[in-house]
């Protein structure tokens, strides 16, 4: 598909037409790059040009560990050139650790021309969600963690964890959603259920969604168990769990996402109020947002989440 026939798609994203157009961090990591860096290459490759979507990862790690530099080649639709562009920026200066921390969430918000509305249709929501993936397999690969995983779809490569993965990803609840996230069965019906093709698969779909979501209910009930209670009756160590998911759900992403993260010193109750006394790391350590617009950011969805009576305090 070229550029020229889906700008009519994209043209109120003005900020996806500039990447596309214009993009950035695409192409390959020279020698004499990695020289003035100071830094060693590491590259991985996803996907295929078979299956319709490849992106081939080129990192420039220095003796820290840190990726100075990261290029993208892709091959797919025009859209993922934008996705490789931001991917490439929000992996700069990180490690492979804090790569891992990223989220679909996060490399989509970037995209976004308006804040309150998703840069893609559903339709490209695979794009992101294939791309962290993507960035997911290079960290592990570095770090020499790499598992093998079943394939469901010969076609388009796509595995049985990244299937599970995509379904707690986005809260997938049916088959339709889930082919649109993964492309898995999208050609080939076969793997979707039992007589959707003329080939048997060995995995299919609908067998792993109804799996999946058996354990993330088993999962919940768990949870419940423990902090279906009001905030003030948990325990010391129920309240740092209840406080950790909500910072992991709504508040990691968007610190990682510009090189920061923060961690839990300590948690206090003082009269009617919680002290959770907090560290920034990385990026957010000395920003000037941290005293203000970030640490009422994070005070204010915990109090919606948890207790109006909480206060962060920064350390």
């Amino acid at each position: 598909m070229s550029k020229d026939s889906i700008l009519p798609q994209v043209r109120e994203n003005f900020k996806l037409d500039s990447l596309i157009n214009r993009p950035q961090n695409l192409g390959e990591i020279t020698p004499q790059e990695l020289k003035e860096l100071n830094a060693k290459l590491f590259t991985y490759s996803y996907g295929s040009c078979d299956s319709g979507l490849k992106i081939d990862i080129f990192w420039a790690i220095n003796d820290e560990e840190r990726i100075v530099d990261c290029k993208l080649k892709i091959f797919g639709e025009s859209e993922l050139i934008a996705v490789a562009s931001i991917a490439g920026l929000i992996s700069k200066n990180k490690t492979p650790d804090e790569i891992l921390n990223l989220k679909e969430k996060g490399l989509e918000y970037f995209l976004r021309e308006n804040p309150n509305k998703a840069a893609l249709p559903k339709s490209m929501k695979f794009l992101t969600n294939v791309m962290i993936d993507a960035l997911y397999l290079t960290a592990k690969a570095y770090k020499g963690e790499t598992q093998e995983s079943e394939v469901v779809d010969s076609f388009t490569g796509v595995t049985k964890e990244f299937i599970k993965d995509t379904i707690k990803r986005f809260e997938i609840n049916n088959l339709e959603d889930l082919v649109d996230y993964t492309r898995a069965g999208a050609y080939d019906k076969s793997c979707q259920y039992v007589g959707a093709g003329d080939s048997p698969s060995n995995l299919y779909l609908d067998s792993i969604l109804r799996e999946t979501l058996d354990e993330i209910d088993a999962q919940k009930k768990s949870q419940l168990e423990v902090t279906d209670k009001p905030f003030k009756e948990m325990s010391p160590d129920e309240k740092r769990a209840a406080i950790e998911v909500i910072i992991d759900r709504h508040i990691r992403h968007m610190l990682v996402m510009d090189g920061g993260d923060m961690e839990i010193l300590d948690i206090k109750d003082n009269g009617e109020n919680t002290d959770i006394y907090i560290r920034y790391l990385g990026a957010c350590n000395g920003c000037a947002s941290a005293s203000t617009g970030t640490l009422f950011a994070i005070e204010g969805m915990l109090k919606q989440k948890l207790d109006e009576n909480i206060r962060v305090v920064p350390l």
